[in-house]
């Protein structure tokens, strides 16, 4: 049994790992047994992965058209963002108000740091993962198990769509965004909850229009 879940756990970040990093393209089809010879595994536990990422929303088992990577529209987008902001600003307010260390926000700090260098750098690639980890660690940091795990569900739904849409912004966007990281980070560290809550709803906001706006400017029907 132990093998077995195992096995299921492998495939399962395997698979959801090309679906995030756009190996597998929204509304591609996967096949099973293709799947199962790609991971070096049978089909049980590929098929038991895949049914873990159906409840996640990231792909879709019907009949007639076999398993397909979930697309999002920009209203699922919207959507999305919205209950990720939601969360979001409520782990804030959480985190601030345990008046954190400079130790304790280390995760925090170190993604703002990479944000800086990546920015630097026009490395849009890297800015992105360190962008996706200072607000995984907001969540993770808050104290609050239930805001952590669907926040990070959540985000995992827009990951490869949030990608997308920053490659549609202005020049000035990275640069922009990490102070506006930097700037919250600060409120945290302050120990002032209100503010960090009502500056990081604000920028969720600012950043919600701008980024579904992207979207659909360009008509970007599948993300």
């Amino acid at each position: 049994m132990a093998q077995s879940i195992s096995l299921t756990d492998s495939a399962y970040a395997g698979i959801k790992s090309l679906i995030l990093q756009g190996a597998i393209a929204p509304n591609a089809q996967i096949d099973e047994r293709a799947m199962a010879a790609e991971l070096g595994m049978s089909r049980t536990p590929v098929r038991e992965a895949l049914l873990r990422l159906e409840n996640e929303g990231l792909v879709e088992m019907g009949r007639g058209r076999g398993i397909v990577v979930r697309a999002l529209s920009s209203g699922d987008m919207r959507e999305i963002y919205q209950a990720i902001t939601g969360m979001e600003v409520m782990a804030v307010f959480l985190l601030t108000g345990q008046h954190p260390t400079r130790s304790t926000l280390e995760p925090l700090l170190g993604a703002l740091k990479r944000m800086d260098e990546a920015s630097a750098r026009g490395d849009l690639e890297l800015w992105g993962e360190a962008d996706e980890a200072f607000h995984r660690a907001l969540l993770m940091l808050c104290g609050n198990s239930r805001i952590e795990r669907s926040g990070l569900q959540f985000r995992d739904l827009t990951r490869r769509a949030h990608l997308v849409a920053m490659r549609l912004q202005p020049a000035d966007y990275l640069t922009r965004s990490v102070e506006a990281h930097r700037s919250l980070a600060t409120l945290i560290l302050a120990g002032e909850p209100n503010a960090a809550a009502n500056a990081h709803f604000r920028q969720r906001r600012r950043g919600e229009e701008m980024l579904v706006r992207a979207v659909e400017k360009f008509r970007l029907l599948a993300l």
